[in-house]
Parts: structure tokens; sequence; C-alpha cells
């Protein structure tokens, strides 16, 4: 064979190739030029997602019934949802102050006909009295304090909270003593979500 044609063969092997591959990969590549793949920002005050485990964790504790109603105060983007709902499939309330994590909740959960997402200031809402709590509150100047409290309010006697909250001295004196159950979470527990801040996980039942 002429070294020139020999060539010509090797450059069109490579260039078919190169075809097969672009080919596998077009569906990809149609996928990621949708508006919907474009990377979203969301904006939140003192946002600090729930680490899964931790989320998993705190699901476990809840157990609600397959009928209670369960709250999520500042729900932000959807981890202690996902959690309940592996374990929960009975109506929940989602609540947060942020537009941009209401947006986010409503496509994760705009099929899902138990779930009630409302916007707004948590402490200032009027909620019906519901089953069970889950809750990672905001945690600066301790607003936790106060979510927590505002939370147990809207508890049906006998209800059980779930929270996290910063594991300071004006939480473990505002909760230590009430709660059924607490923990000592691991240094650098949330050093994933951004904030190396101290953090305790309690269990709470409304009289």
């Amino acid at each position: 064979m002429r070294p020139g044609l020999g060539r010509l063969l090797h450059l069109r092997e490579q260039t078919e190739a190169v075809g097969a591959t672009m080919a596998n990969e077009r569906g990809r590549f149609a996928a990621l030029a949708q508006d919907s793949a474009a990377p979203r920002t969301v904006t939140a005050f003192n946002l600090f997602q729930t680490p899964e485990p931790i989320a998993a964790r705190m699901a476990e504790l809840l157990a609600p019934a397959p009928g209670d109603v369960v709250l999520e105060p500042s729900a932000g983007l959807g981890r202690l949802y996902r959690a309940t709902r592996a374990k929960h499939g009975g109506p929940m309330v989602l609540v947060d102050i942020s537009p941009d994590c209401c947006r986010e909740l409503y496509e994760m959960t705009r099929e899902d006909l138990n779930a009630n997402l409302k916007q707004g200031d948590f402490l200032g809402m009027q909620l019906e009295q519901v089953d069970a709590v889950i809750m990672n509150p905001p945690f600066k100047m301790w607003r936790d304090i106060k979510h927590i409290n505002r939370a147990l309010e809207w508890l049906k006697p006998g209800g059980r909270l779930v929270a996290l909250c910063a594991n300071g001295p004006r939480q473990r004196a505002a909760f230590m003593d009430r709660a059924e159950y607490w923990e000592d979470l691991p240094a650098g527990s949330f050093k994933e979500a951004g904030t190396n801040v101290n953090v305790a996980l309690m269990v709470l039942t409304r009289d």
C-alpha cells in the first residue's frame, strides 16, 4: 500500500472513531444545553444545609405515625424534607422565608400531593397545630431558641420535635433540662455546610 493512501485510511479511521464518540455524547450535551442544567445560585440568610447523615438520623428520631402532619420550619433546600420523605409519606408543611429556597422547594415538591409549601417568616405565621416538627433553624443571634420555642407552640399535646441548635450556653440553658434526648454532635459536623459552629441535636415533647 502506498504511504499516502495508508495515511488517508488512518485519518478516516480516527475521524470515524471521533464521530462515534460524539454521537454517544450527543444526548448528554443536549441535556447540558437546557436552561434547567445551568447552575443556580441560592441566597438565604444563615442557610447552612443539614449534612445528609445528620438529616437521616433526625428523621429516624422523629418517627412520625403514617397520618401525622409534620412541620419543617426553615426548610432551606430540602435536606430534612428528603430525609423525612424516605420514612414518612404523610402530610408535610414546609416553611421558608427565602424566595430562592422556596423556588427550589417548589420544584422538589411539585409532584408531592402531601407537601404544603408556605413562603414567609415562620415566627410571624399563624399555622394549624401539627403532630411533629423537624427543624434546622437559623443559629445567629440565638434565633434558634426563638424558632424552636415558636415551633413548640404549633405542636399538639404529646407532639414530638426534633431539632438542631447551636451548642452554646444559652441553648443548653433553654433546652437541655427539657429535652428527652440531647446529643452533642462532634466538632466540625457542619464543616461541609460552611460553618464550624458546635451543634447539638435534641428531641422535645410537648406536654
